[in-house]
C-alpha cells in the first residue's frame, strides 16, 4: 500500500499548526493512516500540544 499526502493536505497542515518544534530535527507531528473499506482514514497528531487533525476525505 503506498500512503501519501497530497498538496490540499499540506495546506490544511500548515493552517492548522500553530506550535514551535522544541526537537533538534524540528519534528512535530506523527502521521496515522488507517485502511478502511470505505478508504484511508487520515490523522495528524502533535506530539508538542497533542491536538488532531483529521485529513480524512468525505
Amino acid at each position: 500500500m503506498l500512503f501519501e499526502i497530497t498538496e490540499e493536505m499540506e495546506k490544511k497542515i500548515r493552517e492548522w499548526d500553530s506550535c514551535k518544534s522544541v526537537d533538534v530535527a524540528g519534528a512535530k507531528f506523527s502521521y496515522t493512516f488507517i485502511p478502511t473499506s470505505l478508504g484511508t482514514v487520515i490523522y495528524v497528531y502533535c506530539d508538542i500540544c497533542n491536538r488532531k487533525l483529521d485529513l480524512t476525505e468525505d
